[in-house]
């Protein structure tokens, strides 16, 4: 037997040619479902808690900002001053004796603080023999300032007359030349000897000391 279900349109209006009308019927009444649920609200995820947590964040106000000020004008060509250098301190000396006299003795002893003792014993007879005591004179041990030159002792000791046993001409920094006799450079009158132990044992240095000690009597 052959399917009758058909779903064509045309087939089947030749079944229902008669007309349809709906009419609401208030008398019935659908029954609940007895066994219905209650909807529930929706709990929020993890990922909406975070949205939440980050829009309700309260917002800092924005900071006040200060109108630019416009730069202040400066005249053109200025001058600028220079910077001068503050001179340096004078150089300050531990010595020995009185420097009355305006004599300056310079010797030269990494070991003693004068010589040794047959170079103390000829400083004494030099001394007497130009008629100097302890008071008359300032007695340095250019050992302990190397690299001074004259002029720093000049400042600070103003001598009128310079003996120095052992301090070569170089290291004062002087352009003289040392040719047995008295020097005159500015107000200075200096002598220059070998130092005082050595001298002690140098019999021609010693004659040519003598015979300049005699010139300043």
């Amino acid at each position: 037997m052959e399917n009758q279900v058909t779903n064509n349109a045309n087939a089947l209006r030749l079944f229902f040619n008669e007309e349809v009308f709906l009419v609401e019927d208030k008398s019935v009444q659908i029954p609940l479902v007895a066994n219905a649920e209650a909807v529930l609200p929706v709990e929020p995820t993890a990922s909406m808690k975070e949205v939440v947590a980050h829009l309700s964040v309260s917002i800092p106000p924005q900071a006040e900002v200060e109108p630019v000020k416009p730069a202040k004008p400066y005249p053109e060509n200025v001058e600028i001053p220079s910077i001068v250098a503050e001179p340096a301190s004078p150089k300050t000396f531990k010595f020995l004796g009185g420097n009355k006299r305006s004599v300056l003795i310079l010797v030269n002893d990494n070991q003693n603080d004068v010589s040794t003792e047959q170079g103390r014993e000829l400083l004494r007879k030099i001394v007497k023999a130009v008629d100097l005591g302890t008071p008359d004179f300032a007695l340095v041990n250019y050992a302990n300032y190397q690299g001074t030159d004259f002029a720093e002792f000049y400042t600070f000791f103003k001598p009128q007359l310079m003996l120095s046993f052992g301090v070569e001409i170089a290291s004062l920094k002087l352009n003289l030349t040392w040719q047995n006799e008295i020097i005159v450079h500015g107000n200075t009158r200096i002598i220059f000897a070998p130092n005082l132990h050595q001298l002690d044992s140098d019999i021609a240095a010693k004659k040519s000391l003598w015979g300049n000690l005699q010139k300043i009597k």
